[in-house]
């Protein structure tokens, strides 16, 4: 067994052996020690030079090599990391530990804020998209946060972060698949997930705006009634309505591609999000439906509210 500090806590290692390391290149065998070791509910995996450390540059191609491998975020334990070294390896993305003096673990240091604080009364911006992207798009039951870096436009620590919300509001487990890697399993499914998980979900609008003319060639997705009437028998109303992200919206607001903004009507309304859009496309036309659902959980139109019921129950769950 080996000891390593983080955040002033002893973390107990325990190395791997031979056969568990199966598949790495030789160079990688000779060159390192491995261990396995659990901070916070993450299983991380942590390779010890035997000789010279390495340079940064080869560091950061092993931990991709290791990760891709097994699936793990890599740890580096350095004896030693003089200051203007450490810098070249956070450039280069490289988690590092130098014991109980220095660690480079930003995705730990997230996980180590959320769980000093009290657990949360709804969901994330992450948490909630995580959430109906299995609900909507692909299945996450099983999968681990590297599983969905790649499919979902949000980095591993957040994905984490976001995972242990779902957790700790006890809509998932994270559980060990076997291969030291945690886990989604989901209580419920379907429809029945939706309708327990509604006090928990929040409207992803954060801010509605009305302009006489939008001058911008970029694309954005339709939202409000227009996405709504795009998915069921409902009228479109004559205003364009699109959404896009509070940061986007202050950027075109400040280039001045709103023509007399305000608050209260115009010809165009957009919607920023606090999420993107739950789909697979990088650039949809449509918002998602569970999403739109609650941006008009408020309209108190009968025609409305009757074509939200239509639509969640039509939907096609993917879990």
């Amino acid at each position: 067994m080996k000891t390593v500090i983080i955040s002033g806590r002893p973390i107990e290692l325990k190395e791997r052996s031979k056969a568990q390391m199966k598949g790495i290149s030789i160079g990688n065998t000779l060159s390192y020690k491995f261990f396995d070791g659990d901070f916070h509910g993450l299983s991380l995996l942590f390779a010890e030079p035997k000789g010279n450390i390495p340079s940064p540059r080869i560091l950061s191609i092993t931990a991709n090599e290791l990760t891709e491998k097994f699936g793990l975020p890599v740890v580096f334990i350095l004896d030693e990391c003089p200051a203007y070294e450490r810098q070249r390896l956070i450039d280069k993305e490289v988690y590092f530990v130098v014991s109980d003096k220095y660690a480079h673990l930003p995705m730990l240091v997230a996980n180590e804020r959320l769980r000093k604080t009290k657990l949360a009364k709804g969901l994330t911006p992450v948490a909630q998209f995580l959430l109906l992207f299995h609900l909507q798009v692909e299945s996450l039951e099983g999968r681990a946060a590297r599983d969905m870096e790649k499919k979902v436009p949000y980095s591993y620590a957040s994905i984490t972060l976001g995972i242990t919300c779902l957790a700790d509001l006890g809509i998932c487990q994270k559980l060990a698949d076997g291969s030291k890697r945690k886990v989604l399993h989901f209580h419920e499914k379907g429809r029945q997930l939706w309708d327990n998980v509604q006090s928990l979900l929040f409207d992803p609008v954060e801010q509605r705006l009305y302009c006489d003319e939008f001058l911008s060639e970029e694309h954005f997705p339709v939202c409000g009634i227009n996405a709504l009437a795009h998915y069921t028998m409902l009228n479109p109303d004559s205003e364009k309505m699109i959404m896009m992200s509070a940061k986007q919206l202050r950027e075109l607001t400040s280039s001045g591609a709103l023509i007399r903004p305000n608050e209260y009507d115009g010809d165009v309304l957009i919607e920023a999000w606090k999420y993107p859009p739950v789909v697979k496309e990088e650039t949809p036309n449509w918002v998602d439906k569970l999403s739109l659902a609650l941006s008009l959980r408020e309209d108190s139109d009968p025609r409305v509210e009757g074509e939200i019921e239509r639509l969640i129950d039509e939907m096609g769950w993917k879990d």
